[in-house]
């Protein structure tokens, strides 16, 4: 099993690795002397010809050579289960060996399933995270935390600079009746508070366009959601 961290503009600066020490970061091939001397174990550079984290993820996944992939975002904030006790919610967070327990057993349900991606909750309110409903078929999974069956046929849609996890999902929901969406397990990341990686490009116009794009081409499976902090919020239909 690879843990995958893709990285962009941010040496001294990845927070997930400091917890998935095993883990593998790819970065720009440019920026792998800032990485390492800034820290940054196990450092794969990614060809500069390709550019973008979605090219990034279909180039891991095709390079790698592993089987079982899983991506992680660099900009780990928060991370665990709650727990809720007489209806009071508490936080316990996860050591690495932990998560790494957790990714195989997600992995042998996503397979046994017959099902190619798994993900956990990227929100850390008790709201988001089931510990009664541990899991869903036809939900959503983001690719800051993503399983992947690393079977040559499950890549990113490399036309979508933003959105891309939603097709992905939207796809395999599509074609083989479903996701492994684990909802008893949280991983959130700071995205919009760090500089450098997707922050650097994305804008408002990309994330409506993806939306739209996505709409013609699964009517009927997703709807567009506001929340207090995005507005650009996809809910899969089930």
């Amino acid at each position: 099993m690879l843990i995958a961290i893709p990285s962009k503009g941010k040496a001294g600066a990845v927070k997930s690795q400091k917890l998935l020490r095993a883990s593998v970061l790819y970065v720009p091939q440019l920026e792998v002397a800032a990485y390492e001397a800034a820290g940054g174990k196990n450092v794969v550079g990614v060809p500069d010809n390709v550019r973008g984290i979605t090219a990034t993820r279909n180039w891991i996944l095709r390079n790698c050579g592993d089987p079982r992939v899983v991506m992680v975002d660099d900009d780990l904030k928060n991370q665990g289960f709650v727990k809720l006790f007489a209806w009071e919610a508490r936080h316990k967070k996860l050591t690495e060996t932990d998560w790494l327990s957790e990714f195989t057993k997600l992995f042998e349900i996503t397979e046994a399933l017959k099902y190619r991606i798994w993900g956990v909750s990227t929100e850390s309110a008790p709201r988001s995270v089931y510990p009664y409903r541990p899991f869903l078929w036809k939900s959503y999974i983001t690719a800051s935390c993503m399983g992947i069956v690393n079977d040559g046929r499950t890549f990113f849609d490399e036309s979508f600079r933003v959105k891309e996890d939603y097709e992905l999902n939207l796809r395999c929901i599509k074609e083989d009746g479903g996701i492994v969406a684990a909802r008893y397990l949280y991983w959130e990341n700071a995205h919009w508070t760090t500089e450098g990686g997707c922050k650097d490009y994305r804008t408002q116009a990309m994330e409506r366009d993806a939306i739209k794009r996505l709409q013609r081409m699964y009517p009927g499976m997703l709807r567009v959601t506001k929340r207090a902090n995005s507005e650009f919020c996809i809910q899969i239909e089930n």
